[in-house]
């Protein structure tokens, strides 16, 4: 505020003062209204002199009861009044001594411009007044002469078609590098979808994820690419023209700062780049004779005591991702930026995620490790699992898939293995087979002498039952209205039990069709006339006599 408005507003706010509060009101308001050293400490102490984006000085202390920026104020009204279309342009300073002070009359053509005093000089930097002067007659000699070249129909011509060269090439260009870029993604979805590449990191392929990633990043590469030539562009064509040229100075000190910045740290990070390299050599150099030997053992080429083929797969696993967390942990210091504030609230955010989501993961990681490492069952077993049934086709660290007779894959959690009960058909069945059975209730006016010798006949027309043992069958349970016969018998395979089963059904079927016997159990609403009971001549009925000859 000028001093003299500064007085006024005072004198204004002292008789409201004293109109609202009588008596002390105003010894009060004086002393809440600010000193002039307060006021001046609120001034600005800088002020720039721009024209056409261009900083011609800038003005640091009062002159006279003018401020800074009162003083910019009028320098750029005069700045602006000089014509554009003069020939020549001479711009000097005066240098004169006002109040024991240096000062410097700033002229164009002899015609004053602007003052500037010695204490506009950035004392702070160590810059004298002599050097101030010179570089402020600089600055308005400059936009002089900008001013003057944006006038001139050539100049824009020429700047008009530099910046449609400019347009054409960036385009062409941009077009060339995306077309590339399609090409090198097109290159990795053929090899990704190449069966034969494999890329296997604790039996996981690992050639899926590095395909993401090369993607990843040549989309991001893309993109940067044409911010740069979009950056490039618009650097180039605002130099084309005096009016923009500092902006495209400032464009282009920011990009090569910042790519100045990129390749320092660069440098810098040379020798823990070359360390994180030799660990991870040496990692995959461990990785691999530690994957050689846990294969060894697996195809049970190495046998050893204490540990078994079934379980060096999930343990080669194991041991693998230990090695290349331990490996992680000791190279993650080493790692550009891993000591900036943002490195480490990314890897707060990810440990946090991880801490949510593991619970469930830690769980099937968990019944994983119990699965393989009590042995219930591995990749070929014919098991059942709750109410699931079928060969084991893969034993994960997740999950575990089964494929029913039905041709049908289950994936069923490792969490629900730890609280399921697992039955294994084909463990015992190497050496002993696996026993199935099959029940029917016959009436009581069935010999059952009888019913054993058609179940037994029944049994031996049936493909895939072993002669021996031999199947044999058993009286479960004597009902009310019939009795349960039990035919046990043994097999080769588990997961040919129902095939085996319905062929021994239809069989059955003939046999007792054969014999008249009713396979229909009955049901009674009353009582029957005549006990319902087998008479002594008919207890060995056919086909009994014949069973028993063929077993003696």
């Amino acid at each position: 505020m000028h001093p003299r408005f500064a007085i006024v507003f005072r004198l204004f706010v002292l008789l409201l003062v004293g109109h609202l509060f009588p008596g002390d009101g105003i010894a009060d308001a004086l002393a809440v209204l600010p000193d002039s050293a307060a006021v001046d400490r609120l001034r600005p102490k800088e002020a720039p002199v721009v024209l056409w984006n261009r900083t011609i000085t800038v003005l640091r202390s009062s002159y006279g009861e003018f401020t800074p920026i009162e003083r910019a104020r009028i320098a750029v009204e005069r700045l602006s009044q000089f014509p554009a279309n003069l020939p020549d342009y001479r711009v000097v300073a005066a240098d004169a001594v006002e109040g024991g002070k240096r000062v410097a009359w700033i002229k164009i053509n002899g015609r004053l411009a602007f003052v500037i005093i010695e204490g506009d000089a950035d004392s702070a930097s160590g810059e004298s007044f002599d050097e101030y002067k010179n570089r402020t007659v600089q600055g308005v000699a400059s936009w002089l002469e900008a001013r003057k070249a944006q006038h001139e129909l050539p100049l824009l011509f020429r700047g008009l078609g530099f910046s449609l060269l400019a347009t054409t090439l960036c385009a062409f260009a941009a077009f060339s590098f995306i077309k590339l870029m399609r090409w090198f993604r097109e290159l990795v979805k053929r090899l990704e979808s190449d069966g034969r590449q494999q890329r296997n990191i604790a039996g996981v392929n690992i050639l899926p994820y590095i395909a993401a990633f090369v993607n990843g990043l040549l989309k991001m590469a893309e993109g940067l690419l044409l911010i740069t030539i979009a950056y490039l562009w618009l650097t180039f064509v605002l130099s084309a023209f005096p009016y923009t040229s500092p902006w495209a100075t400032q464009l282009s000190g920011f990009l090569l700062g910042m790519l100045g910045g990129i390749g320092t740290a660069l440098l810098v990070s040379i020798p823990a780049l070359f360390t994180i390299g030799v660990i991870f050599f040496i990692t995959r150099l461990v990785v691999r004779v530690v994957t050689a030997f846990f294969r060894a053992v697996e195809e049970d080429t190495v046998q050893l005591g204490w540990f078994e083929p079934e379980t060096a797969k999930a343990t080669r696993r194991i041991v693998v991702v230990l090695i290349w967390v331990f490996a992680l942990i000791i190279a993650y210091p080493l790692i550009p930026g891993s000591e900036t504030k943002a490195f480490q609230g990314v890897s707060v955010f990810l440990g946090l995620l991880l801490s949510l989501g593991s619970a469930g993961l830690v769980g099937q990681l968990i019944g994983g490790i119990v699965s393989v490492y009590t042995r219930a069952f591995k990749p070929g077993d014919y098991v059942r699992i709750g109410e699931h049934e079928g060969v084991v086709q893969e034993l994960g660290l997740l999950a575990a898939k089964i494929v029913t007779i039905r041709k049908e894959e289950v994936t069923i959690p490792n969490a629900l293995l730890m609280g399921s009960t697992t039955i294994n058909f084909t463990r015992q069945a190497k050496a002993h087979g696996v026993v199935v059975a099959t029940s029917l209730t016959i009436g009581y006016d069935a010999p059952w002498r009888q019913v054993h010798a058609m179940l037994e006949m029944a049994a031996e027309r049936s493909r895939g039952i072993l002669k021996s043992p031999k199947p044999f069958v058993l009286q479960k349970a004597l009902s009310d209205f019939a009795v349960e016969y039990t035919l046990m018998m043994t097999i080769e395979r588990a997961e040919e039990r129902y095939y085996i089963l319905s062929e021994l059904h239809g069989h059955i079927q003939d046999v007792f069709n054969e014999y008249g016997v009713q396979i229909m159990s009955p049901n009674f609403v009353m009582q029957p006339d005549h006990p319902v009971v087998v008479p002594a001549e008919e207890w060995f009925r056919e086909p009994s006599r014949k069973v028993e000859a063929q077993g003696e």
